[in-house]
């Protein structure tokens, strides 16, 4: 993402593909990737309140924010892009299509692609980083 980065404008074209090919459910980070957008400091740089907006958004569609690590332009495989961990993490109870995936026995967790580690499919609660360095705010 780029400095000049200004709310509204339209993210990649493509966030590519959460599913889990062998499981049928959406992966979600295993940790926070080294430059989370939830991870205090804002080391993506965004504009003030681009991340607030991004999860707005996110929220209004009962979807979620896909980590940026694993985007297609970053070089990973469309069909390998996961939920962002700080998201879920903060708003995967706000969400009816996190929601959705804990029922349906999900999400499937995946390390960050600095990492290497075999996905596992395991509840929610079980899986938190517990650390929100974020606190939500109406």
């Amino acid at each position: 993402m780029t400095p000049d980065r200004t709310l509204g404008a339209d993210p990649a074209p493509s966030c590519g593909d959460v599913l889990d090919a062998e499981r049928g459910l959406p992966r979600v980070l295993s940790t926070k990737c080294a430059t989370c957008i939830y991870r205090p400091g804002n080391r993506m740089h965004l504009p003030p309140g681009y991340r607030d907006q991004l999860a707005h958004d996110a929220l209004a569609h009962d979807s979620w924010i896909v980590c940026h690590a694993t985007l297609p332009a970053t070089g990973n495989p469309i069909g390998t892009q996961a939920i962002c961990r700080g998201f879920w993490d903060v708003h995967a109870a706000d969400s009816a299509g996190c929601r959705l995936a804990t029922a349906l026995g999900g999400p499937v967790n995946v390390p960050p692609p600095n990492q290497t580690r075999r996905p596992s499919a395991s509840p929610t609660a079980d899986n938190r980083s517990g650390s929100h360095e974020q606190t939500r705010t109406p």
